[in-house]
């Protein structure tokens, strides 16, 4: 099995224009997936504790009553998603509302700050094109662009093509060295939460050195960084004064440079502060639409933010949703605690799961009706500005098991409940007809069926874009944010390479593949700078006890020097109750330990 993995998946699409063919590590263990042997075989209803197979027309009249009844009671519908782009979301949305209800597309990393400073700076709520090809200097405040943020395999592609040139030059700004900072040529290892003072401090010396391009906002601007001279600067970030000024001149010279903002450096309440304060950097360096750019815009503006999920659980907890139906998201596991998304599904009298595992969201349901694998379906998706992609089957024999399309299957529970609609007879024709459209736009004057058999021997269409028109919309206030506790080190949360936010940690592939930093496999770990590890007198694996006020976990210690020693660092995505054999009861969620705190302007 597993040559043929790499035989099979070691390529993406070459035509694609943002994977231009690569995948990484989660893409390459997609058939480990198909194969999994954890994979639910049959509808199951569940009968006290004990799940009980259930064939596929008891399941769906059983499912079409309770919807039924849900929406004529007033109760409420909801339907939650993870991010689909495409006909799936479209489907999901037209069933939610026929049935009066809610539809929320969401995932663990919705990015919503990124979307809401764009907003408030650019007058775009969306995810840019980062084009690392261009630039000459790159500053990343937290993103870990080669890891985990954003589209890693494109980024690493251009960000390859950057490094062949020998004058590029790349500077990481974190508190814990990442893979990407590992990558870097310049670490620069900020108090943790100054990241905003170190980025409004670089363009008050780009601004008072005249060292940027002539903007019409320039007086404007440079009242709002009045109070990020060097010398604040270095106050709040331990970093000198004199370094704050290279760094600045280093980046206004390249001509174009790039600065990001994500990751770690991004989880507080003052996330949008701080990416608007990016987004001022790379505005005054001249910036925006060389390398910060708005043609290929990433398809993220139609997720939920957390503020809507907590609303959501809200309406949950007060029984005010009669039927809960998921597929593609596990917010029982992927949110903190403190959301209390646990004990509000408990309030809802019926939840529907499609997924295809018994992932916690689906092991606290009533009724599975399993959706088939993506190597098994026919789908698509519109990931970005201009980029309708199409996926096909890639088995010669269909289905494996006694599963559905999952489109297929929303189509079913509309029928099934009598909703009001012009549903389709089947999963393929709702996707053909969400592609006539683009046939219109796109077709060049052929029939559709022509167009349709090309789109899928190319798997999908991609059109050139347009830059959108973005201008400096306005300046936010900055507020930086303050570490909560009295504790002596600042906690650090981050995605893991081959985890994510915990959706590969039941591929035993990924459990096995060493993390590239620690190399460590099958568990969590916290990391300790070895200094303060010699004073706690805590040793290479052994245990530490890391706890908050939300809670505490035990965990093996790894002394890791690239970190600053004022902070400890745990890895997300392990830490299942349920998930299959290979990712339950593995090491910790360490989401366990937040507190509650989000962003008041983006609710992230």
């Amino acid at each position: 099995l597993f040559p043929f993995v790499g035989e099979f998946l070691t390529d993406g699409n070459p035509a694609h224009p943002l994977s231009r063919g690569g995948l990484c590590a989660r893409g390459q263990v997609l058939l480990l997936g198909l194969y999994d042997p954890d994979r639910v075989r049959t509808p199951l209803l569940k009968d006290g504790a004990a799940w009980k197979p259930i064939a596929w027309d008891e399941a769906l009249n059983l499912a079409g009553t309770k919807l039924a009844e849900a929406a004529r009671a007033r109760q409420g519908v909801a339907v939650v998603t993870g991010h689909e782009s495409g006909s799936l979301g479209v489907l999901a949305r037209a069933v939610a509302a026929a049935a009066g209800g809610t539809y929320l597309a969401w995932e663990p990393f919705g990015h919503e700050s990124l979307r809401e400073a764009n907003r408030r700076t650019f007058g775009q709520p969306l995810v840019p094109y980062f084009d690392f090809a261009r630039a000459n200097v790159v500053i990343t405040f937290g993103a870990d662009f080669l890891e985990t943020w954003l589209n890693p395999v494109q980024q690493a592609r251009d960000y390859a093509a950057m490094r062949a040139r020998t004058d590029s030059y790349m500077i990481s700004v974190e508190p814990r060295l990442s893979l990407t900072g590992a990558n870097a040529d310049q670490w620069v290892a900020a108090r943790p939460g100054s990241e905003m003072s170190l980025a409004l401090g670089l363009a008050h010396v780009i601004l008072a050195e005249n060292l940027g391009p002539a903007i019409a906002e320039r007086g404007a601007l440079t009242d709002a960084v009045a109070a990020f001279a060097p010398q604040a600067v270095a106050a709040s970030t331990d970093i000198p004064a004199a370094q704050v000024t290279e760094l600045a001149r280093r980046f206004a010279n390249a001509k174009p440079g790039l600065a990001v903002a994500g990751g770690i450096a991004t989880q507080s309440d003052h996330s949008v502060a701080l990416i608007a304060a990016v987004s001022l950097l790379n505005y005054v360096a001249g910036n925006l639409g060389q390398t910060v750019r708005f043609d290929r815009t990433l398809n993220l503006d139609g997720l939920a933010s957390f503020a809507e999920l907590q609303s959501l659980i809200h309406g949950m907890s007060q029984g005010k949703v009669g039927v809960l139906v998921t597929h593609g998201a596990n917010p029982a596991y992927a949110t903190p605690a403190w959301a209390g998304f646990g004990a509000a599904l408990e309030k809802v009298p019926f939840k529907i799961s499609l997924s295809g595992v018994l992932d916690e969201t689906a092991a606290a349901s009533d009724l599975i009706l399993p959706s088939l694998h993506t190597l098994e379906s026919l789908g698509d998706a519109m990931t970005a500005r201009g980029v309708h992609s199409l996926i096909q089957p890639a088995m010669q024999k269909v289905p494996m098991f006694d599963a559905r399309p999952a489109g297929d299957t929303l189509l079913a529970l509309a029928r099934a409940a009598q909703f009001h609609g012009n549903w389709a007879t089947d999963w393929t024709t709702h996707v053909r007809e969400q592609w006539k459209p683009v046939h219109q736009r796109l077709g060049g004057g052929r029939d559709f069926e022509a167009f349709w058999n090309e789109a899928l021997r190319q798997g999908g269409v991609f059109e050139e874009v347009n830059a959108l028109p973005v201008r400096w919309s306005a300046t936010p206030s900055f507020a930086a944010p303050e570490l909560k506790g009295d504790g002596e080190a600042a906690l650090v949360l981050f995605a893991s390479h081959n985890f994510y936010d915990g959706r590969g940690a039941n591929k035993p592939w990924l459990q096995e593949l060493p993390d590239p930093t620690t190399k460590a496999v099958w568990g969590t770990w916290v990391e300790v700078h070895p200094e303060t590890a010699a004073r706690l007198g805590v040793e290479m694996g052994g245990a530490v006890k890391v706890e908050t006020e939300a809670g505490s976990v035990e965990l093996p210690a790894y002394l890791y020097a690239g970190m600053r020693k004022d902070v400890v660092a745990i890895p997300l995505g392990q830490g299942h109750t349920a998930y299959g054999r290979y990712a339950k009861d593995r090491g910790v969620n360490a989401l366990s330990l937040l507190s509650p705190a989000q962003d008041a302007a983006s609710g992230a």
